[in-house]
């Protein structure tokens, strides 16, 4: 087993695509590269915060003024895995990471944050990423993408014309009541564009909290008829299972991502997440019908017979798909674990 020392660490740790940047009140993705630069096989790695920093009864950190979010099942931090879940890093081989940063107070200001790494629940291994948390500017309308974050800086103009233009539009998000489980209405300037229901939010059977958050950006995609490039309104809506409870799902995140026509007031496109893989709906349609399920992949795989997976997969979840019902699928993205994979679909990344 590696010991902890300074002059030989066994991970070489890299931001990637401009994801230590961040705006307040924004979800954003931080995206780390690990290379296992040791002569040894290291195994079951995950990257997390220090304990002192860690709240008591959710799966998050904080730092000063920025919360530290991770999921994919693991309570002790983000969990480094290749394609196919493999947990073994060999010497040379490297993996990407990914917690969800949200600084809450609208201000400009570094944080350091700071992770340790373990490996077969050992401490290997000390770093900070400096994190720059800025004020929302023109920049922060720009649509980012989930695994490869960078900020097109050559949408700036255009950006900002159609803000300058259009304003920001009116987006509400409504929580039904519907035992035993509720569901959730969004509202683009008073149509509905998405009704979700299935495995919502936290807590036990859901019943007494939902937690969400909800951004909107301006992207460029293909009119899904003409096949001509055009901009579009881009509501992102993440759900998070980030309770401690023996009644509650293990951590996770999801997103669910409408791109809605800004003239005609309909959904495009739907991009939602499927086990670290993009998946890309089309449309057009009035309005994404969206279902959330709550599984356990690895019980489905390994348990028999099928009645007994299904029943004891509804009771630990540690996977949540949002799935729609009313789309096409499209297109499916690599697996985003592996770094030297260009996880775009629908958009492209462009330099500045």
């Amino acid at each position: 087993m590696l010991e902890l020392d300074e002059s030989s660490l066994p991970l070489e740790i890299e931001v990637r695509d401009d994801s230590d940047i961040v705006f307040s009140n924004r979800v954003s993705t931080l995206k780390l590269v690990v290379k296992n630069v040791s002569s040894q096989t290291l195994k079951s790695i995950y990257l997390t915060i220090p304990k002192d920093y860690r709240e008591k009864m959710q799966v998050l950190g904080r730092i000063g003024d920025i919360q530290v979010m991770w999921g994919g099942g693991c309570l002790k931090g983000c969990k480094i895995l290749l394609p196919e879940d493999i947990d073994v890093l060999k010497p040379g081989q490297s993996a990407a990471a990914y917690f969800l940063l949200y600084a809450p107070l609208l201000t400009s200001k570094s944080v350091d944050l700071p992770l340790e790494v373990y490996s077969e629940n050992k401490l290997v291994q000390k770093f900070n990423v400096n994190i720059k948390i800025c004020y929302p500017d023109i920049r922060s309308h720009i649509y980012r993408a989930r695994y490869s974050p960078k900020i097109n800086l050559k949408m700036l103009d255009r950006v900002k014309e159609i803000l300058e233009k259009y304003g920001i539009p009116s987006i509400e998000v409504y929580v039904w009541k519907s035992p035993p489980t509720p569901n959730v209405q969004i509202m683009f300037e008073g149509k509905e564009v998405a009704f979700i229901k299935g495995d919502i939010g936290s807590g036990f059977r859901h019943i007494f909290k939902i937690r969400m958050h909800r951004d909107v950006f301006i992207g460029e995609a293909k009119d899904p008829i003409s096949g001509l490039s055009k901009w579009y309104w881009v509501v992102r809506l993440w759900f998070f299972w980030l309770d401690k409870s023996i009644f509650d799902e293990v951590p996770d995140a999801e997103r669910v991502e409408l791109w809605v026509d800004p003239e005609k007031r309909r959904v495009d496109w739907a991009i939602t997440d499927s086990h670290w893989k993009e998946v890309v709906y089309k449309g057009p349609v009035e309005g994404v019908r969206a279902r959330i399920i709550g599984t356990s992949q690895k019980f489905y795989e390994i348990l028999k017979p099928r009645n007994f997976q299904r029943h004891l997969g509804k009771i630990i979840r540690s996977y949540h798909p949002p799935v729609i019902d009313n789309m096409e699928t499209a297109q499916i993205s690599p697996d985003s674990r592996d770094p030297e994979k260009k996880i775009t679909t629908i958009y492209e990344v462009n330099d500045p």
